[in-house]
């Protein structure tokens, strides 16, 4: 048995999201406030005993996308596979098509509904009954709402999933149109039948680890130590007269121990102080007494860890010596182990919910905890926003969080992929590139030279780093784009994907006759029409995907780089790269040339001479913000980042202005703009003053490219 999906409707920042999940291990990916800490409390309220049953919910607990809460629920929905016979796990087997009689048993599903009681369900019916009706009555209606009205009710064998819009319209109520159910006509297959007398979570063997801060404080703890709940369990198995022994021996080393002359003394000189402070009518009676715990339980909780580094085997110390990787270490094989001793229980499923893991541990050992939580019987859910953890996580098993406006995104990236196309994006998401996963949009490029040059171009040029932008470049090699960029689709990874490749058109022109080439037009023709045929491979592929678009350089990336009037930012690369003054005039004057058939021969030649990835490491020693960017290259990056914030963009033309201060171009005087730009207090006119101001800068094209 386990758990297949959870679907939750108005939970905190989940609106309306639907999460499926595998047996074994499961990794629920996503970048700081996705909703990763929600989605777990939202299981443990399902599946984890230690949770109270009588949950309530609070006002912050509605998602804010919904505006007003009152009227609307929460409701959180598990549906489980593989259920057995037994009776527990019968309790929650799905109806099927409705009918009581023939339902399946080995698929069930178990909900929470926070819902209105009753009597307000009925007052909303009767009020969308009504002929004429307005919203403003209806906003009366709810206004007189509170969570006192509310009610929690657990249900299993429901057959709708209410993160569905239409099925929360229909069955919950539709406030834009003011429709609501007849709450007397509540159908079970709907909604599920009420559970009582089991006890659901009880049914299951759950640990829960949370994300730590503070290891020593939370192995500190009585209540949640996980090593106090390990000895607490064993204590039952100490013989009655081995604990009598033992209590006895603690009796009588605290009498010893209180009957020292040194403690007498210091006994004697308090009770002493305090008559000749106050009196022998007031003073109290002082007497210093020690009080190891004789009660067994208080001695087991008095055992501390001592722990050892793996590299000096003949030592070991307190908890605090240690690193915090590796305390961090010790608190989660603590709750493993606490979990196999309950997991030994008779229980019908098994879950370990881990919360953000990778803190403070070292890459390889992220990437071995990770493969080594697979544990036969056992379904893993574990939380995190490590590459090192999601590289060694199948594709297959992972769903990705991502910040919505008010509201949570759930994508999941291997949605209706052949399997053979998902072993073959398991095999090539390594660390270094499934930071795809968590970007807020990707560029993909096929080389070195553009994986190296253009996040340098965007730094010294804009200001700012693809970083903070929230983007991915990622370099496919030889993988193909589409191999890749199939993950960004409306049925997957809701995110913006701009491929960056070559459209290969010759720089020298070519004879009609193609019998006619010589060996390097013959090379430019073969490269023209691989370009072609590729330009028009990806447009197809991209056709009807509003997340993916292609954008070509028109010759090669060198050679636009050099057309975009950046022969200075070459000329320079030359000058540090050559000692010859001869060789660097001449190079100097071939690049500089209007033919392209003369400049882009001999920039292609530069890099090969070098190789591309060296001689972009080169070229980027020279970028500043007087670079060009080309403009294929703008154009990807408006699509990868299509939501580019206001402040960010503010902080650009602050950044370009500051720097253009400095540069005697164009006759303009750039501190009276800069002083005029910061004088606007709304960021829009400040951004309209700039594109007036500087309509060529690049930072103008980006305003324009964006319809800013």
């Amino acid at each position: 048995m386990y758990i297949s999906r959870l679907s939750l409707r108005n939970f905190r920042n989940f609106n309306s999201a639907s999460l499926g999940f595998t047996k074994g291990v499961n990794t629920i990916i996503g970048e700081n406030g996705a909703g990763k800490s929600n989605l777990f409390h939202a299981l443990r309220i399902m599946i984890d005993d230690s949770m109270p049953r009588s949950i309530r919910f609070y006002e912050n607990d509605f998602n804010r996308s919904i505006g007003d809460w009152a009227g609307h629920w929460i409701v959180i929905q598990i549906i489980f596979d593989d259920l057995d016979n037994g009776e527990e796990a019968q309790s929650i087997a799905m109806h099927k098509m409705a009918d009581a009689e023939n339902f399946d048993s080995s698929r069930g599903t178990y909900s929470l509904f926070f819902r209105p009681r009753i009597d307000i369900r009925r007052s909303l019916f009767e009020f969308s009954e009504k002929e004429a009706k307005t919203q403003e009555e209806l906003s009366e209606i709810l206004s007189q709402i509170s969570l006192n009205d509310y009610e929690t009710v657990y249900t299993g064998r429901g057959n709708i999933d209410f993160s569905i819009d239409d099925n929360y319209s229909s069955y919950i109520g539709d406030f834009e149109s003011m429709t609501f159910p007849d709450p007397d006509e509540e159908r079970v297959d709907i909604y599920g039948i009420k559970i009582y007398g089991i006890s659901i979570p009880n049914e299951f063997a759950c640990t829960f680890a949370k994300a730590l801060r503070d290891v020593e404080a939370d192995l500190r703890s009585f209540k949640d130590n996980p090593l106090i709940n390990l000895l607490r369990d064993k204590e039952k198995n100490i013989p009655i007269e081995k604990k009598s022994e033992l209590e006895n021996q603690i009796e009588e080393l605290n009498k010893s121990i209180s009957a020292l002359d040194e403690v007498k003394s210091v006994s004697s000189g308090i009770s002493q102080t305090m008559r000749d402070t106050v009196g022998e009518t007031y003073a109290p009676n002082v007497n210093i007494k020690s009080e190891l715990p004789a009660n067994m339980e208080r001695l087991l909780q008095s055992l501390k860890l001592w722990v050892g580094d793996p590299d000096e085997e003949d030592y070991d110390g307190r908890l605090g010596e240690l690193s915090l990787g590796g305390a961090n270490l010790i608190y989660i094989s603590l709750k493993l182990l606490e979990f196999e001793r309950i997991k030994k229980n008779e229980k019908i499923a098994n879950f370990i919910l881990i919360e953000e893991p990778e803190a403070h541990i070292h890459n390889h050992i992220q990437k071995t905890l990770f493969q080594k939580l697979d544990k036969e019987s056992t379904q893993v859910f574990i939380s995190t926003h490590s590459t090192h953890i999601s590289s060694v996580s199948a594709i297959s098993s992972i769903n990705i969080l991502a910040r919505g406006k008010k509201k949570a995104e759930v994508f999941n990236p291997s949605n209706n992929l052949e399997p053979n196309e998902v072993i073959k994006l398991e095999r090539y998401l390594d660390a270094n590139r499934t930071n795809l996963l968590f970007a807020k949009g990707v560029i993909l490029v096929e080389g070195d030279a553009e994986h190296i040059l253009i996040p340098v171009l965007i730094k010294k040029v804009l200001g700012v780093s693809l970083d903070e932008l929230g983007i991915s470049i990622i370099n496919i090699g030889s993988t193909g784009f589409e191999n890749v960029a199939q993950l960004f689709h409306e049925e997957r990874v809701r995110r913006r994907c701009s491929i960056l490749t070559d459209n290969d058109i010759s720089i020298v022109p070519l004879p009609k006759d193609e019998k006619d080439d010589d060996q390097y037009q013959r090379d430019c023709r073969n490269s023209e029409i691989s370009g072609k045929n590729r330009k028009q491979d990806l447009d197809s592929f991209c056709e009807n995907n509003d997340y993916v678009k292609a954008f070509y350089a028109k010759h090669t990336f060198e050679v636009d780089f050099l057309l975009e009037y950046n022969s200075h930012e070459i000329k320079e690369t030359v000058k540090k790269a050559y000692k010859q003054k001869k060789s660097i005039e001449s190079i100097g004057s071939l690049i500089v040339n209007d033919n392209v058939a003369i400049s882009g021969k001999e920039i292609l030649r530069l890099a090969k001479k070098f190789g591309k990835g060296w001689f972009s490491i080169m070229i980027s020693e020279n970028i500043n913000h007087l670079t060009y960017i080309p403009q294929y290259i703008l154009e990807a990056l408006i699509f990868a980042c299509p939501d580019i914030k206001k402040s960010i963009l503010i902080y650009i033309a602050k950044y370009r202005i500051s720097k253009l201060i400095n540069v005697n171009i164009d006759n303009l005087n750039y501190s009276e703009i800069f002083a005029n730009f910061n004088a606007f207090d709304d960021g829009t006119e400040a951004l309209n003053y700039y594109k007036k101001e500087l309509p060529n800068d690049v930072l103008s094209e980006i305003l324009v490219l964006k319809n800013a």
